[in-house]
């Protein structure tokens, strides 16, 4: 066999071009704070993070996406396989007009996982993630990680989180009173704790009890994600 030969047959073909579904807020607002992009592996796709999550966002003065990788949402399934998510989720962060935050929930995590060996990220957050155990490789740049769950996730437990976190050489932050939904279960705000999210003003008493953790410190060690 020729070596032309040998390397077409094992050269993956890359994935098919797709329409990718896009929701974004925000998009006029002026400075330099880094944009956020979010995917999930549900099959609601961006449409999870309409609701609550982008507007959030944008009152946080950045601006807010969320795709649908093929398959989800309004995007056609196209390629299926991992690897077409992984394309979408990069071709799409590489469409903002400047270097993002990547925000992954649940097989989404496992997704931006692979993403970030390819996209420089400004940071990224493994929300609850599933499928996933070991990171593929480093995020390129060395850009901050950030992994959280919720405590009482039967989806993605506490080992779990305190696995991948480890892998990360970081702790997982966890929540308490809220599901494995993220973006829309009863709860849903206390991932939006200020102290974590950038913000220098102490997190209420209510807060830190909503979220299950003691102290305003816990959540400033990840407020470096934010900058």
């Amino acid at each position: 066999m020729s070596l032309e030969l040998w390397q077409r047959r094992i050269r993956k073909a890359p994935p098919s071009r797709v329409t990718r579904e896009v929701v974004e807020k925000g998009v006029d607002i002026d400075g330099d704070a880094a944009p956020v992009l979010c995917v999930t592996g549900d099959s609601r796709g961006a449409g999870a993070f309409e609701k609550h999550w982008l507007p959030h966002i944008v009152m946080r003065g950045r601006a807010a996406y969320a795709v649908s990788v093929r398959g989800q949402g309004n995007t056609p399934r196209g390629d299926s396989g991992m690897a077409g998510k992984v394309h979408d989720l990069v071709q799409t962060a590489v469409s903002l007009p400047r270097r993002a935050i990547l925000i992954g929930h649940g097989q989404g995590a496992l997704w931006l996982a692979h993403a970030a060996t390819r996209y420089p990220v400004h940071a990224m957050v493994l929300l609850a993630p599933r499928g996933l155990r070991r990171p593929p490789a480093a995020p390129v740049g060395g850009a901050k990680v950030l992994v959280a769950g919720s405590s009482g996730d039967g989806k993605s437990p506490t080992k779990r989180l305190e696995q991948v976190a480890g892998e990360y050489q970081t702790a997982p932050l966890l929540f308490s009173g809220i599901g494995h939904d993220f973006m829309t279960d009863p709860g849903w705000q206390a991932l939006w704790t200020r102290s974590w999210t950038g913000s220098t003003k102490p997190t209420s008493d209510l807060c830190r009890r909503k979220c299950g953790l003691g102290s305003v410190d816990h959540h400033r060690r990840f407020s470096a994600v934010w900058r």
